[in-house]
């Protein structure tokens, strides 16, 4: 029977890539949908308000 050593290095590698990709998504999740979402305005509702408050525009 061959001895075989299971080398720890690519489990860290593969880890720390995890990790990174996990993270990352989550940091971009908080940062689209956490607190600092509510003081962002919508371009296309404030459009449509101004169409239903018969402001005058030109769509060029």
């Amino acid at each position: 029977m061959e001895n075989s050593s299971l080398h720890p290095a690519p489990y860290l590698m593969i880890g720390v890539i995890l990790l990174f990709l996990f993270s990352s998504v989550a940091y971009g999740m908080y940062s689209t949908f956490g607190p600092g979402s509510k003081v962002l305005t919508d371009s296309i509702d404030e459009h449509a308000r101004m169409h239903e408050l018969g402001i005058a525009h030109t769509h060029d």
